[in-house]
């Protein structure tokens, strides 16, 4: 079955059991989630359950099938893929295996400020799990001030100080992880010269509105947990002399 026919034979409304799809096989084909799927907060791992990587249902997912999944999905080293995915089961309290949507319990992992979702102000145990397009166009029409048409992580540097001054300073914990998640996208889908140049706003677009693998990408370098962390610190930085410079009328730190 060709890519093309099998991305739009997924469309037909199917069931996902043990996590495989009758329609896409065992090949690494894009289906979008279907009726019972589980799904998170996170496009990163909605994407690799999406392409087959992770259990097409987003359920049942052991530790191991989280290192595997980011290790040939997004090619993360192996520190790194063994330190997000066990300790994103120690911080849900989870330590055999877990679905997607268990990551949208709110202010464990997921957190307010988000760069895509909206913020979970009505005291409910779980957060929003779909994409906000408004929030999500405006995130693109942040990017492209250091580089045309590119995300960099002076862009994201910028983007986290703003949307943490219209929801509430993140606390300590839920910076980092916020941090995290923009690096490690522009990272991996901005290839080994990411640091530097960025990723196509168009790619991030396309990855986060449809929690997909953008059309034509491969990962042409393994992302490791130093060149991650050196990354992190750059846009950690950066945020706090953004901050330095704007008036003291800071918004409260976020309690967890």
């Amino acid at each position: 079955m060709s890519s093309e026919s099998s991305t739009n034979s997924s469309t037909n409304s199917h069931q996902h059991p043990k996590g495989s799809c009758p329609m896409t096989g065992k090949t690494f084909d894009f289906c979008p989630p279907q009726a019972g799927d589980s799904r998170s907060p996170c496009p990163a791992l909605n994407a690799l359950a999406n392409h087959g990587y992770l259990p097409r249902d987003g359920k049942n997912i052991g530790p191991m099938d989280l290192v595997r999944g980011l290790k040939k999905g997004y090619h993360l080293s192996s520190v790194l893929a063994y330190i997000l995915s066990f300790g994103s089961l120690f911080l849900l309290g989870q330590f055999r295996c877990m679905s997607l949507s268990d990551l949208a319990r709110h202010n464990l992992i997921e957190h307010n400020a988000s760069l895509v979702h909206d913020d979970d102000n009505n005291g409910a145990e779980y957060a929003p799990t779909s994409v906000d397009n408004t929030l999500l166009t405006a995130l693109c029409s942040e990017g492209g001030k250091v580089l045309p048409n590119r995300m960099t992580l002076e862009d994201a540097a910028l983007i986290r100080v703003k949307r943490e001054k219209e929801c509430g300073i993140l606390d300590g914990v839920h910076a980092e992880i916020a941090r995290g998640e923009i690096v490690i996208a522009i990272g991996v889908l901005g290839g080994k010269d990411a640091a530097k140049n960025g990723v196509k706003i168009s790619a991030l677009h396309e990855w986060m509105s449809n929690e997909r693998l953008p059309v034509g990408w491969k990962p042409d370098h393994t992302q490791g947990l130093y060149q991650t962390y050196k990354m992190a610190k750059f846009v950690r930085e950066r945020m706090r002399e953004v901050r330095a410079q704007q008036p003291s009328d800071k918004p409260p730190v976020q309690s967890q």
